[in-house]
């Protein structure tokens, strides 16, 4: 895919200073796959779409309801029952009419990932917490397995932590485990405490019994940026002005902005703290 960059008015013009015409181009040429279109997944694939990837694959079946609306970019009074793929789909293709844009609105299945990765340079994982965790893995596996770039970010109040796996390093494995043992002890590993607001990490924590986790705008922001931050490292290593490799597993990003702390943290260090296995 090209794009055309030169008229004045194209939505990439600002951008084009930091990110090259090189950068913007390769961009462009670049697929970003989105599994979950709810805060940052819809977040994410809108801010690559501003940032001027030119092809995506978005997949969710659910449609957005009420409580959505306190962080989902998508959700609106007017969306309402709507699929969260198509929305996106059709934000995406309003920013940039360019845009190769496939929906997948039956969601992850076992059946699809191979299709729904098909072609793709980054994988986001934002797969809602009822998704069996087998099904998260297998995608990673399969992701790793086709040399797809993954990221995840959970959000956590006012922040989130975010991690990245290169299909050279160190694979998203640690993640799907953590998220799994999080699951079935409904709790947070107490390490959470240090770099979020400990009792903001209680609540959380509490509410994993009951499988409602409370959620604010700020965390899906930051989460998005973060992840789309990095994903740019990825893709424009060498070609962006000040270029600098992405931070990825076994380093992870931890942010909470209530606590103003930010942190780049070594996970292999403490992975038995994070998969609830003996030290």
């Amino acid at each position: 895919m090209t794009l055309s960059i030169s008229p004045e008015d194209h939505f990439l013009n600002r951008s084009i200073p930091l990110l090259t015409s090189a950068g913007t181009e390769q961009l462009a040429s670049r697929k970003l796959v989105v599994a979950g279109c709810g805060g940052v997944g819809g977040g994410m694939a809108l801010t690559m779409c501003r940032m001027g990837v030119g092809a995506f694959h978005l997949a969710d079946p659910a449609d957005f309801d009420p409580p959505d609306m306190n962080r989902q970019w998508g959700a609106t009074g007017l969306t309402m029952g709507k699929n969260k793929a198509e929305v996106y789909r059709d934000l995406i293709l309003d920013i940039n009419p360019d845009a190769q844009v496939q929906v997948f609105t039956q969601g992850i299945t076992n059946d699809n990932q191979y299709e729904f990765l098909k072609g793709a340079d980054i994988l986001v994982d934002c797969l809602d917490a009822g998704v069996p965790y087998e099904l998260r893995e297998t995608m990673h596996q399969k992701a790793r397995e086709l040399g797809v770039f993954s990221v995840v970010a959970p959000i956590l109040g006012f922040g989130c932590f975010a991690l990245c796996s290169s299909p050279q390093g160190m694979s998203m494995e640690f993640w799907t485990r953590t998220f799994r043992n999080a699951k079935e002890s409904t709790a947070l590993p107490d390490i959470f405490k240090e770099w979020f607001m400990p009792e903001q990490i209680d609540i959380i924590g509490r509410s994993l019994k009951i499988g409602k986790v409370p959620t604010l705008a700020v965390g899906p922001l930051i989460a998005s940026s973060l992840l789309a931050t990095e994903c740019i490292a990825h893709l424009l290593d060498g070609i962006i002005p000040g270029s600098r490799k992405p931070i990825v597993l076994p380093k992870g990003m931890f942010f909470d902005l209530f606590r103003m702390n930010y942190q780049i943290v070594d996970v292999s260090e403490i992975r038995a703290q994070f998969e609830g296995d003996e030290p």
